[in-house]
């Protein structure tokens, strides 16, 4: 019969504020394994809206397997219910956000905070047909919103906190994004210097009516000379 490793590199386990020592975080680096803390998730609720006991996910990371036993030594420590192994560390990573269910409250990415040299950045990192649809998502904004200003829009980004938005713009689409926002403005001022030309040539016929008729011209023959209809004569007269 085959011999079935139980043992795993990664593993997870939930720590409870009223049971935990005051001091558990410092018990648990004192291991000096590298170590992710999650938002403190207190707004969970059980699928009958009961809400559930505040609670932080934890994540082990050895450089080699280790086994349940000798993990258990490390929840014991914190007074901490047994601990389960993962084979799959970034949904474990990501599920600390609940980044993946967002049927369950979404905490924020900048809570998790990453022990004795823990790093996490990878497991979030975007597919390329994830890339492409918030690529589409940010031009689909620039241009319903006519952001005129790449500085007013990661304004936006950082004030929002979305992430997934700064990644694309910052690290791959830099050029393209600004291309679009740039012909959003050069397209909207183009119109305004439209507007204004087009008041300007209208003052300008209004005092050139005038004066013609002021120097006894029929209203014919300023139509004819300036290019434009009797009534529009008559209503420059009256203004």
């Amino acid at each position: 019969m085959a011999y079935k490793d139980q043992r795993a590199r990664t593993w997870t386990f939930v720590v409870y504020p009223e049971s935990a020592p005051e001091n558990w975080r410092d018990i648990l680096s004192d291991y000096h394994i590298p170590w992710v803390e999650s938002p403190l998730h207190d707004k969970d609720v059980n699928p009958d809206g009961e809400v559930k006991k505040a609670h932080w996910h934890i994540i082990l990371f050895f450089d080699g397997k280790k086994s349940f036993e000798q993990v258990q030594e490390i929840t014991d420590a914190l007074n901490a219910p047994i601990p389960q192994k993962t084979a799959n560390a970034k949904g474990l990573v990501r599920y600390l956000i609940h980044m993946d269910n967002p049927e369950k409250y979404q905490y924020k990415r900048d809570e998790i905070i990453c022990h004795c040299g823990a790093e996490i950045d990878e497991y979030f990192a975007l597919s390329a047909s994830s890339k492409n649809a918030i690529l589409w998502e940010i031009i689909e904004f620039i241009r319903e919103n006519q952001v005129e200003s790449l500085v007013e829009f990661m304004g936006y980004i950082q004030s929002t906190n979305k992430r997934d938005w700064f990644d694309v713009t910052a690290n791959r689409n830099t050029m393209i994004i600004k291309a679009i926002i740039d012909s959003v403005y050069q397209v909207n001022h183009a119109k305004d210097d439209k507007r204004s030309e087009e008041l300007r040539v209208r003052e300008e016929n209004i005092v050139k009516v005038k004066e013609m008729a002021e120097k006894g011209v029929s209203v014919r023959k300023i139509a004819d000379t300036l290019g434009m209809s009797k009534s529009t004569v008559a209503r420059y007269l009256h203004r």
